[in-house]
């Protein structure tokens, strides 16, 4: 009887460790049940603040005030064309037709600095003169505009004659240059306008009654 007694014990106390193990294995997978969502729920909210990011940057600008590379602005109009710095001659010829007056190509010498031994040629219109420069004689561009009338003007409408006022709205960025000065002229003040390394200078002078009285346009190069 007492044999009995205590198999009926033992197997009690079986069921009662049985019971225990499993809800404890239950509990543990329960609990390990949020860690395996948690990196999902993570990277969601990763990617959902990249995208607000990228979609809320402004765009770039690659364009800059007076960097604008762009050589129109250092020309003249005639008709619906326009005569460029670094045009050959014959073109510019085509464009204003024949001058009233053209100098002979001579080749510079030595007092020409830069363009020694190059070949040069001017001509002449009517308050305009157009200075050419070239390795050959067969092959010359155009290397300085002058505007000393009112005859012409340049791509943004400017002319001799025309107020600082507008000179200043055509070309925004301009800049007045007091460290330059005109040899017997020392009133006038020059306005400079030219962009980046382009090498093209635009220079308008101006009387004491902020007036241009005249233009030059010239390319420089070393």
């Amino acid at each position: 009887m007492k044999i009995i007694s205590s198999i009926i014990i033992c197997v009690i106390l079986l069921l009662i460790v049985g019971c225990s193990d499993f809800k404890e294995e239950n509990s543990s997978i329960t609990a390990t049940n949020p860690s395996i969502e948690s990196p999902t729920t993570i990277a969601n909210s990763e990617s959902d603040s990249t995208e607000e990011a990228v979609s809320t940057d402004p765009p770039v600008s690659t364009l800059e005030l007076g960097n604008i590379k762009e050589d129109k602005y250092y020309s003249i109009k005639y008709k619906q064309s326009l005569v460029q710095l670094r045009d050959d001659e014959k073109t510019v010829v085509h464009i204003l037709g024949e001058p009233d007056e053209a100098s002979q190509v001579k080749q510079l010498g030595d007092g020409a600095d830069t363009f020694s031994g190059m070949y040069s040629k001017d001509l002449y219109y009517s308050g305009l003169t157009l200075k050419f420069l070239g390795m050959e004689k067969s092959s010359l561009w155009l290397s300085e505009i002058i505007l000393d009338k009112n005859e012409y003007e340049t791509s943004e409408g400017i002319k001799v004659g025309d107020h600082l006022d507008k000179l200043k709205n055509a070309y925004s960025n301009i800049k007045y240059e007091n460290l330059k000065t005109i040899e017997n002229k020392p009133n006038l003040k020059i306005y400079e306008y030219f962009q980046g390394d382009l090498g093209f200078f635009a220079e308008f002078i101006v009387d004491e009654s902020d007036v241009i009285e005249e233009i030059h346009m010239y390319f420089l190069f070393d």
